[in-house]
Protein backbone atom coordinates (compact mmCIF):
# COMPACT_ATOMS: atom_id res chain seq x y z
CA UNK A 1 0.00 0.00 0.00
CA UNK A 2 3.00 2.25 0.67
CA UNK A 3 5.51 1.14 -2.36
CA UNK A 4 9.09 1.96 -2.08
CA UNK A 5 9.98 5.04 -3.79
CA UNK A 6 13.54 4.50 -2.85
CA UNK A 7 13.72 1.98 -5.14
CA UNK A 8 10.71 3.70 -7.75
CA UNK A 9 8.18 1.19 -6.86
CA UNK A 10 5.04 2.72 -6.63
CA UNK A 11 2.12 1.21 -4.29
CA UNK A 12 -0.24 -0.76 -6.14
CA UNK A 13 -2.98 1.19 -5.08
CA UNK A 14 -1.38 4.19 -6.86
CA UNK A 15 -2.29 2.97 -10.40
CA UNK A 16 -4.93 -0.07 -9.59
CA UNK A 17 -7.26 2.37 -7.80
CA UNK A 18 -7.77 2.92 -3.59
CA UNK A 19 -9.48 -0.50 -3.85
CA UNK A 20 -7.57 -2.19 -5.52
CA UNK A 21 -10.33 -3.11 -8.31
CA UNK A 22 -8.57 -1.35 -11.15
CA UNK A 23 -8.71 1.87 -13.27
CA UNK A 24 -11.23 1.38 -16.12
CA UNK A 25 -10.69 1.69 -18.99
CA UNK A 26 -6.98 -0.13 -18.98
CA UNK A 27 -5.54 -0.53 -15.35
CA UNK A 28 -7.03 -4.15 -13.91
CA UNK A 29 -8.54 -5.28 -11.27
CA UNK A 30 -5.72 -7.24 -8.59
CA UNK A 31 -8.32 -8.71 -5.73
CA UNK A 32 -10.50 -11.83 -6.64
CA UNK A 33 -6.99 -13.10 -8.34
CA UNK A 34 -4.99 -16.84 -7.00
CA UNK A 35 -2.18 -16.10 -5.82
CA UNK A 36 -0.65 -18.73 -8.79
CA UNK A 37 -2.37 -16.28 -11.25
CA UNK A 38 -0.64 -13.17 -9.77
CA UNK A 39 2.69 -14.74 -9.58
CA UNK A 40 2.72 -15.88 -12.80
CA UNK A 41 1.12 -12.54 -14.84
CA UNK A 42 3.93 -10.52 -12.76
CA UNK A 43 6.50 -13.26 -13.58
CA UNK A 44 5.81 -12.99 -17.51
CA UNK A 45 6.42 -9.03 -16.60
CA UNK A 46 9.69 -9.60 -15.28
CA UNK A 47 10.94 -12.52 -17.96
CA UNK A 48 9.74 -10.05 -20.78
CA UNK A 49 6.96 -12.56 -21.92
CA UNK A 50 4.40 -10.10 -21.59
CA UNK A 51 4.13 -6.56 -22.73
CA UNK A 52 2.26 -3.36 -23.30
CA UNK A 53 2.65 -0.37 -25.09
CA UNK A 54 5.55 1.52 -24.81
CA UNK A 55 6.95 3.41 -21.81
CA UNK A 56 6.03 -0.39 -20.38
CA UNK A 57 5.23 0.76 -16.71
CA UNK A 58 4.37 -2.84 -15.59
CA UNK A 59 7.68 -4.34 -16.84
CA UNK A 60 9.31 -1.35 -15.26
CA UNK A 61 7.90 -2.47 -11.72
CA UNK A 62 7.71 -6.28 -11.95
CA UNK A 63 10.85 -6.38 -12.76
CA UNK A 64 12.69 -4.53 -9.43
CA UNK A 65 10.82 -6.73 -7.58
CA UNK A 66 12.73 -9.25 -5.24
CA UNK A 67 11.36 -12.98 -5.61
CA UNK A 68 10.15 -12.89 -1.87
CA UNK A 69 8.65 -9.71 -2.16
CA UNK A 70 6.51 -10.84 -5.21
CA UNK A 71 5.23 -13.89 -3.65
CA UNK A 72 4.61 -11.68 -0.48
CA UNK A 73 2.77 -9.19 -3.00
CA UNK A 74 0.59 -12.07 -4.23
CA UNK A 75 -0.52 -13.99 -1.44
CA UNK A 76 -1.61 -10.74 0.06
CA UNK A 77 -3.65 -9.70 -2.62
CA UNK A 78 -5.08 -13.10 -2.97
CA UNK A 79 -6.22 -13.27 0.79
CA UNK A 80 -8.04 -9.92 0.35
CA UNK A 81 -11.62 -10.38 0.17
CA UNK A 82 -13.68 -8.30 -2.67
CA UNK A 83 -15.46 -5.63 -1.46
CA UNK A 84 -19.33 -5.73 -2.26
CA UNK A 85 -20.43 -4.02 -5.21
CA UNK A 86 -16.84 -3.59 -6.26
CA UNK A 87 -16.10 -2.71 -9.47
CA UNK A 88 -13.25 -0.60 -11.33
CA UNK A 89 -13.08 3.02 -10.70
CA UNK A 90 -13.41 5.95 -13.28
CA UNK A 91 -10.97 8.42 -12.86
CA UNK A 92 -9.67 9.72 -15.72
CA UNK A 93 -8.02 12.71 -14.08
CA UNK A 94 -6.06 10.43 -11.97
CA UNK A 95 -2.37 11.14 -12.57
CA UNK A 96 -0.19 8.22 -12.52
CA UNK A 97 3.24 7.75 -10.62
CA UNK A 98 4.80 7.04 -14.56
CA UNK A 99 4.11 7.06 -18.07
CA UNK A 100 2.59 4.05 -19.02
CA UNK A 101 1.91 2.99 -22.42
CA UNK A 102 -1.65 4.35 -23.66
CA UNK A 103 -2.80 5.11 -20.26
CA UNK A 104 -0.62 8.38 -19.56
CA UNK A 105 1.08 10.43 -16.64
CA UNK A 106 2.73 13.99 -16.63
Amino acid sequence: MEGDPSRELPACATCHSNHLMGLQPSIPGLLGLPRGYLIAQIGAWQSGSRHALTPDCMASIAQKLRPHELAAIAQWLAAQPVPPLAKPAIDPARKLPLRCGGVGAE
